[in-house]
């Protein structure tokens, strides 16, 4: 069974590195990692890679407030995989925010969408989607070139 769990594992990890995706690693104060997971709750998220990605693709550095003090305890380490577009979008964001760090970007962003509460915070957490529009003149391509494989159907038909 260990064998089959170790071929799944290089496997994955062939994939990520196909795609790109690098291991990112942020150690946060005390209590971040437990705020995120009760946003992760709030909104059932389960991967933290994916609730870090919605927060820093739906977070802007002019509506986060300065970094709330910092609690006494053990820093957390927030671990998530990032894809290049990812990380560039981290990069402008920490950089919008005056942050040479990304990881004090990120506590930002968790600290700010758990102080809005679960109602508020859902903003955050929205999946941006893309709208697609069809030109008249793509449509009128695409209908043409369906009603000439209709004619070339029938005609096959016919011969046979």
């Amino acid at each position: 069974m260990a064998a089959e769990q170790k071929k799944r594992t290089a496997k994955l990890a062939e994939k990520r590195q196909e795609l790109g995706e690098q291991e990112l690693r942020h150690t946060v104060p005390y209590g971040t990692r437990q705020m995120l997971d009760e946003l992760m709750l709030w909104h059932e998220i389960e991967e933290v890679s994916e609730a870090v990605q919605l927060l820093v693709l739906n977070g802007q550095a002019e509506d986060l407030p300065p970094a709330p003090p910092k609690v006494k305890g053990p820093p957390d380490i927030i671990r998530h995989y990032f894809r290049q577009g990812m990380r560039n979008r981290l990069a402008a964001l920490t950089a919008e925010l005056g942050e040479t760090k990304g990881r004090t970007a990120i506590w930002r962003l968790i600290a700010h969408a758990h102080s809005l509460g679960t109602v508020k915070s859902a903003d955050y957490f929205v999946i941006p989607r893309h709208d697609f529009c069809v030109s008249q003149i793509v449509a009128r391509k695409l209908q043409q070139a369906g009603f000439a494989d209709s004619l070339q159907m029938n005609a096959e038909e016919d011969n046979s």
